[in-house]
């Protein structure tokens, strides 16, 4: 496979001027600093990372010649989690008409967190369609290979576990038409680190650039998912289970059920019960950052990137 991303531009430089440069917006919202350096290293090019990385908000300028040759130009913002209004932060950014905006959720295998995914995807969509009514939305689940960890090292943890919550998520995805990508770092015999990768990278630019994508479906491989917008249906999520009612998963009974089925680990537990409060789990004050501070970093770096 070739390397679309091999005419990344620098950091902060805006695509030179050229004719039909498209614009658009990418907002990657991550529970945590390692996961989010972890997806921009392996879903993007080379070099990008450090630019994107942060602790809290963020915004770099990036480029891409598409394989049709059209000039393309991302305005990426990263936002950590660390309580229920994080993503108000990107208010002052999302009030002018903008283009489409396309927003990377970002989930974890590794934080052992799953209990509380439902729940906070339903608080994370309600709160875009709050900032922005053109949106698409993507999940993407990194360190999926940790399910197999999970299954050989720990009682709690059996494949229905893994297979309910695949049918979540895809149910989820299926009726908010969002895109859902299990990303598994660990190479496979026949295929290399790099070809990986590109495999990856390949598919975040084909979401972006809103491109067919059936060619990349996987249903089989648990820890390398990939369903496309609009290419899964009811039937196909019932394959896993039968029993499972995917039009129940939008029910406010359902995420009861959900965090009730789930294991919880001792790392997300309070005085031995599930937390579901999101603020206990991310305190603001764990962060040490000065939100205003790193808010005028952003307006510097967003005026700059705007001047012709």
């Amino acid at each position: 496979m070739s390397n679309a991303w091999d005419k990344l531009l620098a950091q902060n430089e805006s695509v030179a001027n050229a004719e039909e440069t498209i614009e658009t917006t990418v907002v990657i919202y991550s529970p945590s600093s390692r996961t989010l350096h972890q997806f921009t290293t392996i879903c993007f090019p080379e070099g990008t990372s450090p630019a994107l990385d942060t602790n809290l908000i963020n915004y770099a300028t990036i480029g891409w010649t598409s394989d049709l040759d059209q000039q393309y130009t991302l305005d990426v913002y990263t936002v950590i989690k660390n309580s229920t209004g994080t993503l108000d932060l990107l208010r002052p950014f999302l009030q002018k008409p903008t283009s489409k905006v396309h927003w990377l959720i970002l989930l974890d295998w590794s934080l052992n967190d799953q209990k509380l995914w439902l729940s906070e995807l339903f608080g994370t969509f309600n709160k875009i369609k709050q900032l922005n009514d053109n949106n698409d939305l993507s999940v993407w689940c990194l360190n999926s290979s940790e399910i197999f960890n999970l299954q050989r090292n720990t009682t709690a943890w059996q494949s229905a576990h893994i297979d309910f919550i695949l049918q979540t998520l895809r149910s989820f995805c299926h009726f908010n038409e969002s895109s859902l990508i299990y990303v598994d770092e660990d190479s496979i015999e026949e295929e290399e680190e790099e070809t990986q990768k590109l495999r990856y990278q390949e598919i975040l630019k084909r979401i972006i650039e809103g491109k067919d994508m059936k060619r990349y479906i996987e249903m089989v491989k648990r820890s390398r998912i990939v369903m496309p917008k609009g290419c899964d249906s009811i039937g196909l999520i019932k394959t896993i289970d039968e029993r499972f009612e995917p039009s129940e998963v939008g029910d406010g009974q359902f995420v009861d059920k959900y965090t009730d089925f789930v294991p919880a680990m001792d790392a997300i537990r309070d005085n031995g019960k599930p937390c579901n409060d999101l603020d206990k789990l991310h305190p603001l004050s764990s962060f040490q950052v000065d939100i205003q501070e790193e808010l005028g970093k952003m307006f510097i770096k967003h005026r700059e990137s705007s001047k012709v």
